[in-house]
């Protein structure tokens, strides 16, 4: 006997199977109204969508993140040391050299006696001065007067302290232009001098010292330089040597180079040169090299 099909039954499971696929389109999450058939069609594909798929993705944003921080701290750990090193360590050596002083030749009256203990008090001053700055990531306050002033400053007690001839020199048309100079170039130079004339009073046994600015139209060019024994043979490639090395990051950082030159009992030259359209700044309402060649600044 044929199986006799209900039209009416059949009808209505039609209308179920289709009430049920509306339901189940109108509660799935949709980005938009023209997903929806998608997403019902059965022949398409529906890529998933749940928390172990956005895991892998998830994870390379993580790490990268974590080696940017890495990276940050480094970062911060070699500044903070290149601070130390050129500032604080600096004020440090100028007390050894007095003590030193003091110890090999004891003052000859009490007028001496209490100059050499008001430059000590006076280092001393200057040292915690440094470590302040230090604790609140300040540029020393001296140089908001700009790079001359506190570098000659700086010259004039190295001299007082270390017993060197120390002499400055900068012309007039140099130290105007200097005077427009940015911060961070007052700082790189100004550290750069520092760093240079400590290591004259640690290694060089010299009797004397020349400190110039001189400006050309392309660069800027400091130069600190020694009658002193000279730098031993490698000396510039021995590990552990931060301060020359220090020297040379602040120059890169600026678009400058930084260049030694020694011959063993002839003293030494300390050359930084810095390009003008680095270390000023650029016009009001101009950008770029190419704007400071019109001011004579270019490189």
């Amino acid at each position: 006997m044929p199986f006799l099909v209900d039209p009416a039954a059949q009808a209505a499971r039609r209308r179920v199977s289709i009430d049920d696929a509306l339901h189940t389109c109108a509660t799935t999450p949709q980005t938009s109204v023209m997903d929806q058939p998608a997403a019902c069609d059965p022949s398409v594909p529906v890529a998933p969508t749940s928390r172990a798929a956005a895991k892998p993705s998830a994870r390379p944003l993580a790490q990268s993140v974590a080696r940017k921080i890495d990276a940050a701290r480094e970062g911060e750990r070699t500044r903070l040391a290149q601070e130390m090193h050129d500032g604080l360590g600096a004020h440090l050596t100028a007390l050894q050299l007095v003590v030193a002083r003091l110890s090999t030749r004891p003052p000859a009256d009490a007028a001496e006696w209490h100059s050499l203990c008001a430059q000590i008090q006076n280092v001393a001053n200057a040292a915690q001065d440094a470590a302040d700055e230090l604790v609140g990531r300040n540029r020393p306050p001296a140089l908001d007067a700009g790079l001359v002033a506190p570098l000659r400053a700086w010259l004039r007690s190295f001299g007082e302290q270390s017993g060197l001839t120390c002499i400055w020199r900068c012309d007039d048309v140099t130290r105007e232009r200097v005077a427009r100079l940015t911060p961070d170039a007052v700082l790189a130079l100004y550290r750069i001098a520092q760093e240079a004339l400590t290591n004259v009073a640690r290694h060089a046994r010299a009797c004397r010292v020349v400190v110039a600015l001189d400006g050309s139209h392309r660069s800027l060019k400091l130069t600190i330089s020694d009658d002193g024994c000279g730098l031993a043979r490698g000396a510039r490639r021995k590990q552990g040597h931060f301060g020359l090395v220090g020297m040379r990051e602040r120059c890169t950082a600026l678009g400058g180079t930084l260049r030694i030159g020694s011959v063993q009992g002839s003293g030494t030259l300390v050359s930084a040169r810095l390009p003008w359209h680095q270390i000023l700044p650029a016009p009001a309402g101009q950008h770029g090299p190419e704007s400071l060649a019109l001011h004579g600044y270019a490189s």
